[in-house]
């Protein structure tokens, strides 16, 4: 890979030591809810931006980081564009959004608390596209405006598990022509990699609930399972197990098997990636690097998140703690 990478690397490596660190959970773990645990989160890595925001506003704060550090990515990488197979996740949840409101016909200013800032294009731009049927013409050979008139009519039948499926389909459809473009080993690998866990995933949800299994979609060509493998149930956990190291899945498939709760397997998915991206960023030539640092912050802030509305509804420390996303955590 190129040695301009060497620049990029060393820079979020850098910053890699600035996020949530394993002192900080803890201490988060045992305040109070209240006053002692917004002090405690200002002790964190999310000080600064506390302080830029009037209310001092958490999931503001949680935002704003991930905000920083898609736009430090993207600024940093000798061809930052080939990571927005990381980030237009968030416009394709906004799109969706936009289809589920249409038929209410809600308008931009209603639907805000429930867009995302992360994606690759503002939302207002992107609300303003889909009302103008001009979609298409922000990404060459982008085929969204045929999958958002299709979602209105389908929210408009009552078909939302087939709505959420058509924009599962286009998103990976987005990420996979990213990666191809990019022609980036460790981008199109990652791909891939969220393609498998994707597929595992989503084919248990439709062993387990006929309206996935009717309207939903299970399968996404490009990964590393054909569709046959992913027969039955013991087949797809068979394949999960296959993913990473031998012991990666081990507890979460235990926890899965006994309560059919997903959570544990969500877990262990962006773990997954988290390590996936570790091992691949020993090469200081490679991308890994950067993925792994969006990667972390990510991380970080689903931790915070997680101890934050646990302990203010009142959950266990033991039920929080199970919660928590660990690969990586600094010391």
């Amino acid at each position: 890979m190129q040695t301009s990478y060497i620049y990029s690397v060393s820079r979020v490596n850098t910053l890699r030591e600035y996020l949530l660190t394993k002192t900080d959970i803890e201490r988060l773990l045992v305040a109070a809810p209240g006053d002692e645990l917004h002090t405690a989160l200002k002790e964190t890595y999310l000080a600064p931006y506390l302080t830029r925001l009037d209310d001092e506003d958490m999931a503001k704060a949680i935002e704003l980081t991930l905000i920083d550090a898609k736009r430090l990515v993207h600024q940093i990488a000798p061809h930052g564009d080939m990571f927005r197979v990381l980030w237009v996740h968030y416009d394709i949840h906004n799109l969706r959004v936009f289809a589920k409101a249409k038929h209410k016909q809600i308008t931009f200013s209603d639907l805000a608390p429930y867009l995302s800032q992360r994606g690759v294009y503002d939302p207002v731009v992107l609300y303003e596209n889909a009302e103008n049927r001009t979609l298409d013409s922000m990404q060459v050979g982008w085929k969204a405006q045929e999958v958002f008139d299709r979602a209105v009519a389908l929210v408009q039948e009552g078909k939302l598990e087939a709505v959420d499926a058509l924009f599962d389909v286009l998103y990976f459809e987005t990420a996979k022509a990213i990666a191809e473009k990019s022609g980036d080993l460790f981008i199109k690998r990652f791909v891939k990699a969220s393609i498998d866990v994707f597929n595992v995933k989503s084919r248990l949800r439709a062993l387990s609930h006929q309206a996935v299994a009717d309207n939903g979609v299970y399968f996404i060509a490009g990964g590393t399972f054909s569709k046959e493998s992913l027969d039955t149930k013991d087949d797809t956990l068979i394949a999960l197990s296959r993913l990473g190291s031998s012991t990666q899945w081990t507890s979460a498939i235990e926890q899965y098997s006994k309560s059919g709760n997903t959570t544990s397997l969500d877990v262990a998915a962006d773990e997954y990636l988290i390590a996936l991206a570790k091992e691949a960023s020993s090469d200081m030539f490679s991308s890994a690097s950067l993925v792994l640092y969006y990667l972390l912050c990510r991380q970080s802030a689903a931790n915070v998140r997680t101890i934050v509305v646990g302990k203010n509804s009142g959950m266990s420390e033991d039920s929080i703690r199970a919660n928590l996303r660990m690969s990586y955590v600094n010391e």
